[in-house]
This record gives C-alpha cells, structure tokens and sequence, in this order.
C-alpha cells in the first residue's frame, strides 16, 4: 500500500507534545514495516528547514507541495478541495492526518486521523484569539466525522470524541504514546554539572515542565510552592521550564519568587537528567489527552505529582501521587510528603520505572501499522 503521512504540524520547527509523537511513532513505523510505502508530504510555499523531520529507508519519500499555506487551509476547509491524496500524486491508498486540521481526499483514499485531546473544545480559553479562529475554520467535528479511521492517544480522548462528536466506538483506536529511549537515568557526574551551569539549576528542586499556557496550572503549582515554602527553611527551588507560544496558546500571568527559576526551553538531550535530578515532578495540569511528560519524568527516575482527571490517571496509574488540580493544599501536602518521606519517594520512583515499561513506541507502531494493513483487507 501507498500511505501518506501529513507532516505539516512539523514545519513550525517547534518541539512539544504533538510534535515528540510523530516524530517518535515514525522512527519506530519505519524501523518495523519495511513493505508499505510511505510517502511524507508537507505544503510550503517558502523554503523552511526540514532537518528535524523523520527519515525511513528506500521504502519512505519526502514529497512537498508549494502552495500558500493560508490559501491551501481555506480551499481545503471551505471548498473541500484540492483533495490531498490528488495533490500529493501516485494513487495513494491512506492518508494519516497526525494532527487535526483540513484534509479532504478522494473517494478511493481512507482517511486516519490522530486526535490528541479535545482541549480546543473543553478549555478553549487556552488558547489566542488567533488559535480559537483557527479551529472555528479547522471544524474538527467535520474532519473526524470525514474520517475512516481515528486514532485517540487514551481511553479519555476515545470518550470525549464518542460522546461530544458521536463517533462510533468501533472508529475509535486507542493507540497509547510512550516516553522516548532516550528518557533514561544517566549516570555521569560531570554531565550534571555542566547541565546545572547551562541552566542555573538549584541543588535541589521541584520541577514543573511544560508549555506555559494555562491548562498547564502553572499558577497553581507556584502558590502550592510558595504556601510549602513559607512552612520549611529548606533552600529547595521550583524551575517551571518550558516555552510561551504567544500565536497558539494564551500567556498566563506567572507570579514569581527569589527561588523560582524559568529557565525557558530544555533541549531535548538534556531533559533526562533534569528530570532525574527533582526532588520531584509536578504535573497538575487541569486537562490532558495524554500526558507524555508523565512518563518521561517516571522514565528517568522523578517522582510524579499529577492531576486526578481526565488522561493523567490512565497514564500514571498507581505510581504517582494524584491531587485535585484546584486544590492547592493537596499538591503542597504531596511535595511536603514527598520531600519529608525517603521511602515513599524511592517507591513511587520504583513503581514509576514499572508504569513507563507499560508503553511502548514499538507497541504503538505495530498497532498502527495494524491499522494501516486493515484497509488492505477491504479494499
């Protein structure tokens, strides 16, 4: 079969958690099936650097188109036109749309499409003015209903698109995300040094990483902070590390205090023993999909403090500590316990290596390709 994959949420050249997905789900597509071709389309007008897309074998080709972004989006949305299996040429059996946007196809095409969450719908306030307009025109209701089949990263995304979309259940695959190999504890001194120094990183610390936007709870971890703070003489630090994306997401307004650090974007080579080295991982977001940062933090050995609702339980399972999101005192009293009892925290790290062996990049892609190989059966 000829499957197409839509790489245009990489051409941002941002690294969050939709992008981490494709980018690890194909390395490990390509590394399992060897006998599909796969053919990468991304539309760019202008030149934009694709150094950070995946890359296959003989058996996977990268195919650009060069229409104007903005004019292809309105064509597609409004007009259901061009259809992308047609723009993209050479009889292509299956297009996988890896995040939600416009994507019309022709009748001899099955359509896939991966839904993260439906935050765009449940906490619209998240996100810019801009962002807003744009899932108005993307009508996402109308793409997944277009669908042939749609892939949802938990069991709670699967729910919110069969009860607030009325998707059939059997259309619906839940396909779990994994932390990536190299989300692993590393055990060289002078490595953390040196991260410490490119970073000012405290000795010890709390960390909360993530996008800053609002459905992250950044406040609500720094009061919780502050409030643990206020009781303790420790010289503990709290680094909320992330980046702001002012175009998509709203800026929430970030308190701050002498031993809060923002120490901005991680690079990805570094995240590993930034998470190993915190006291632990404060994660109480009010709504995820997923929760990827959930197992990498478990992954590299931190504890995890996260939210009791919507994606995160499924991901955490036992081997966090789960707190109602709007209530500061209960994420304060998880950091207190955490920071005051050595033997639950060496349990949670432990039971928190067992929960991330859970998921797997192998697992989601054999599943995938399951997927992908069904359409051969009826066609």
């Amino acid at each position: 079969m000829r499957i197409a994959i839509d790489l245009r949420p990489l051409m941002a050249g941002k690294v969050s958690g939709v992008e981490v997905y494709i980018i690890n789900m194909l390395k490990s597509l390509f590394e399992l099936d060897k006998e599909n071709e796969y053919i990468l389309w991304y539309n760019a007008f202008k030149h934009v650097s694709i150094n950070h897309f995946p890359v296959g074998g003989p058996n996977v080709k990268l195919k650009r188109t060069r229409v104007p972004n903005k004019i292809l989006n309105l064509a597609m949305s409004l007009l259901r036109w061009p259809k992308v299996d047609r723009l993209i040429g050479g009889n292509i059996d299956v297009l996988w749309v890896t995040d939600p946007r416009p994507a019309p196809v022709s009748k001899k095409c099955k359509k896939v499409i991966t839904f993260h969450d439906l935050s765009f719908e449940d906490f619209k306030y998240s996100f810019s003015f801009k962002t807003r307009v744009w899932h108005k025109l993307l009508s996402p209701k109308k793409e997944a209903l277009e669908a042939d089949a749609i892939i949802a990263v938990s069991n709670f995304t699967k729910s919110k698109l069969v009860d607030e979309y009325g998707i059939a259940d059997d259309k619906v695959k839940v396909i779990y995300e994994a932390a990536a190999d190299n989300m692993q504890p590393i055990s060289f001194p002078h490595s953390l040094d040196i991260i410490r120094r490119k970073y000012g990183l405290p000795e010890e610390y709390f960390l909360c990483l993530s996008t800053i936007e609002p459905r992250k709870n950044i406040n609500g971890v720094i009061r919780a902070y502050i409030n643990w703070q206020e009781g303790n003489s420790a010289d503990v630090g709290l680094v909320i590390a992330g980046k702001k994306y002012p175009d998509i997401f709203a800026e929430p307004h970030v308190k701050t205090h002498p031993l809060i650090l923002m120490p901005g974007f991680i690079d990805e080579e570094d995240k590993a023993l930034v998470y190993q080295h915190a006291l632990a991982f404060l994660y109480p977001s009010f709504y995820e999909g997923f929760g990827l940062p959930i197992l990498e933090a478990m992954q590299c050995g931190a504890p995890v403090i996260t939210s009791d609702c919507t994606a995160m339980p499924e991901v955490a399972g036992d081997a966090a500590i789960l707190v109602n999101p709007n209530e500061t005192e209960e994420i304060k009293r998880s950091m207190d316990i955490i920071y005051r009892d050595e033997n639950l925290k060496s349990s949670l790290v432990k039971k928190g290596f067992e929960q991330a062996k859970k998921f797997s990049w192998k697992k989601a892609a054999e599943e995938i390709r399951s997927l992908f190989n069904g359409f051969r059966l009826v066609r």
